[in-house]
């Protein structure tokens, strides 16, 4: 990882207050060419990021599930879907069906989702910045700040490439 998660912490907490105010005003700043750019910069995060040294997203977030999900995972952990969501899950109080607890239980000691292949679809997109629909997600991806250092990897380099673009007119 080019930071450490500690690393990543502190700066976070130095800078989240600016990230969040610029992604709140991206719609208004009418960014050229953003989904471009947002996609490049996803790509070069996954090449400077390993989430696997990270794992933070199972360890302090839950994913949401959905119907599909809750069926596949408890038929591969040999399990009724009535029986997964009694044991695993909840409705939240935006009425999301969430985990119960974190972390994640089935995130491993060396930080390894055990159902990589069959994970909640929610975890496969994590953590949306890949979306051509960047602008609308705005909240996602302030809350994801916090906790991603991918998320925080994009956000703080197009925060400098509108700010450059800004100083330059």
């Amino acid at each position: 990882m080019y930071k450490t998660l500690k690393q990543f912490k502190r700066d976070m907490k130095s800078n989240l207050k600016e990230y969040t105010t610029f992604l709140r005003g991206l719609k208004r700043r009418k960014v050229k060419g953003l989904a471009s750019k947002v996609n490049r910069l996803h790509k070069d995060a996954y090449e400077k990021i390993d989430c696997g040294q990270c794992a933070n997203c199972c360890k302090v977030m839950t994913p949401t599930y959905n119907k599909a999900d809750v069926k596949r995972i408890s038929k591969h952990v040999g399990m009724t879907p009535k029986e997964y969501w009694k044991k695993y899950l909840m409705v939240d109080e935006n009425k999301d069906t969430v985990h119960k607890k974190t972390p994640c239980h089935f995130l491993d000691k060396n930080n390894r989702c055990t159902i990589y292949e069959i994970r909640p679809s929610d975890c496969r997109l994590f953590p949306h910045t890949q979306r051509t629909d960047f602008i609308y997600q705005r909240e996602i991806h302030t809350q994801n700040l916090e906790y991603c250092p991918i998320t925080y990897h994009i956000v703080e380099k197009l925060n400098e490439l509108v700010k450059e673009k800004t100083n330059t007119i």
